[in-house]
Order: C-alpha cells, then sequence, then structure tokens
C-alpha cells in the first residue's frame, strides 16, 4: 500500500510538472504540454507479418557519479557495432539525489517527474545505487528488478538481439514540424501490426536532447580519485514525455490494424531545437504483472 501511495504521488507531480529545471537558460513562462490524439484507424492488407525490432536502453544516471559515465560509454559502443538497433534514454531521477543531483557550476538540473515515475517501476530496489540501466523494460532472469548492473548490458543486448530480433509492430514517423515562434513540436506517427497480439500495447512519446555541455563528476586517475568535468557531454537526456507513460492505450490490435497519431508538444527556449529528438515507444503497461516490456521504439529529429 505504502509503495502504491508513492507511486500516486508521483504521478500526480508529473501532471503538474513535466520538467524540474535550474538555471537561467530555461524559460519557465513557457509550460510544456501536449497529447497524443487518434485521427484515425484501420486495419490494412498485405502488411509484412513481422518488422525489424529497435531495442530501447534506459539509463538511470546521475551528475554526482563517477561510474555513470561508464554507462554512457558502454552504450555509445553497442550503438556504435549495432547502427540502427537501438534508442537510448538518459533519465536523471529525484530519487536518486544526491547522486543525480547537479553541481553548484552546473548550468541545469536534469531530474524530471517522469523520470521518477520510471525509477519506482523499473528500478525502486536499487534507488541510490546508480547506475543501473534497462533493455526493453525486460526482466532478466537472476535480477532482483527490471533495472540492472551496467556490466550486464553488453550480454543482454546481444542475447536480445539473437533471440527477439523482429517485431509484430512499426512505428513511422509520417511528419514533422517546429514552430521557433511558440517552440511547438508537431508530429504525425504510424503505427502499425503486421500480425495480432493478445493483450494490450500502449504509444509514448519521449523528448530528448544531446550535446549538453554540463558539469559531470569523472574519475581522476586510477586511485578511486574524481574530479569535475564542467565540459563533459551529456547526450540522450530524456527532457520529457509528451504524456505520461500509460496515456495512449492502442486497442483491438489484429493483424493490419493500422494507427495514425498526432501530437504537439511545446518546449522551454532553452532547449536546443538541433539537438532534439522525439522517441516514439510501444509497449505493455500491466502493473498487476509488472509487465512493462518494450515491444518496438523509433526516434527522429524534431525538424
Amino acid at each position: 500500500m505504502k509503495k502504491t501511495l508513492i507511486l500516486l504521488s508521483i504521478l500526480s507531480l508529473y501532471f503538474l510538472s513535466s520538467c524540474m529545471e535550474r538555471g537561467s537558460n530555461v524559460d519557465h513562462t513557457v509550460p510544456p504540454k501536449g497529447r497524443l490524439v487518434l485521427d484515425s484507424q484501420y486495419t490494412a492488407s498485405g502488411l509484412p507479418t513481422s518488422y525489424p525490432r529497435v531495442m530501447l536502453i534506459e539509463d538511470f544516471s546521475g551528475i554526482s557519479c563517477v561510474n555513470c559515465p561508464d554507462a554512457a560509454k558502454i552504450i555509445a559502443g553497442i550503438d556504435s557495432s549495432n547502427p540502427g538497433k537501438m534508442v537510448d534514454l538518459t533519465m536523471y531521477s529525484n530519487l536518486d539525489v544526491p547522486l543525480s543531483d547537479s553541481f553548484l557550476g552546473s548550468k541545469s538540473s536534469y531530474r524530471t517527474n517522469a523520470s521518477d515515475v520510471l525509477r519506482t517501476l523499473l528500478g525502486p530496489v536499487s534507488v541510490g545505487n546508480l547506475p543501473r540501466v534497462c533493455l526493453n523494460r525486460k526482466f532478466f532472469s537472476g535480477e532482483t528488478e527490471i533495472a540492472f548492473s551496467k556490466n550486464n548490458l553488453v550480454s543482454y543486448f546481444t542475447s536480445e538481439l539473437s533471440a527477439n530480433a523482429t517485431a509484430t509492430s512499426n512505428i513511422t514517423f509520417l511528419s514533422k514540424s517546429f514552430d521557433a515562434a511558440s517552440g511547438t513540436i508537431t508530429a504525425k506517427i504510424k503505427v502499425e501490426y503486421g500480425a495480432a497480439i493478445p493483450d494490450s500495447e500502449y504509444l509514448s512519446v519521449a523528448i530528448k536532447e544531446d550535446n549538453l555541455s554540463d558539469c559531470q563528476e569523472v574519475p581522476k586517475g586510477s586511485g578511486g580519485a574524481s574530479t569535475v568535468d564542467s565540459h563533459y557531454v551529456h547526450n540522450a537526456v530524456l527532457r520529457k514525455y509528451v504524456y505520461p507513460q500509460n496515456s495512449f492505450l492502442l486497442p483491438g490490435v489484429m493483424a493490419g490494424k493500422t494507427f495514425i497519431i498526432s501530437f504537439n508538444t511545446t518546449i522551454p527556449s532553452g532547449w536546443n531545437p538541433s539537438n532534439l529528438k522525439m522517441v516514439a515507444i510501444i509497449h505493455k503497461q500491466n502493473a498487476a504483472s509488472a509487465n512493462y516490456l518494450v515491444t518496438q521504439v523509433a526516434e527522429t529529429t524534431i525538424k
């Protein structure tokens, strides 16, 4: 019951504020807003029965965390060796303070309420132990929760790529635009299924930012000491979800089922549109069985 109340509190906070930011580069007068809208749905014929699967890697990280850059290096190595096979999100949760906290000289805090929700769902046991990573939000045998040590990521990714290389669904960004005057991102997404699925799936859309030069604790020498790199480049930083992770149900999925979905969302002026990407995620959302498995993911720039 206590855990449920905590989760409900975090979800309430998320609705009130999609992103907590500090620093002069953030425009608080432009509140992040957005929604997913079903434009149409129909059943198409002649679709492939399967599609190449793209994996989602989520990295719960910290600014005041000397080991966290190691996870980023591992993820970058996987991406380099498997182009087009993965999408990553780096998340900073309020639950992991002080490891996720920023330094006095930091330009911003990258902690978000959305990260808090996902931390509660995917890695509540290891709160305060960073970094922790997730692969497709799958609960791997031998682990105590969905989030696990960075040291297991390469072997789990290799195994998943071999055993589950295809998906029944596909995501296509049909259109996208960015209005600089209002800071509004608008996009249209097509989700199509080549085969029926036995249970419901959901669509979530996240916004992430690359090339953020800011403070990060990093190792100094080989004796266990650390220092602060004030020009460390943070990539794939989760900025916001367009809506909470259980917002958009993909109902009645049968072979050929196709959904056309639009959304718009507003970003603060401090975010660099040239470094932003949209991430569309298809996933399960069954709290009773703790099944949050990601079955397909796609990303694109916002303009």
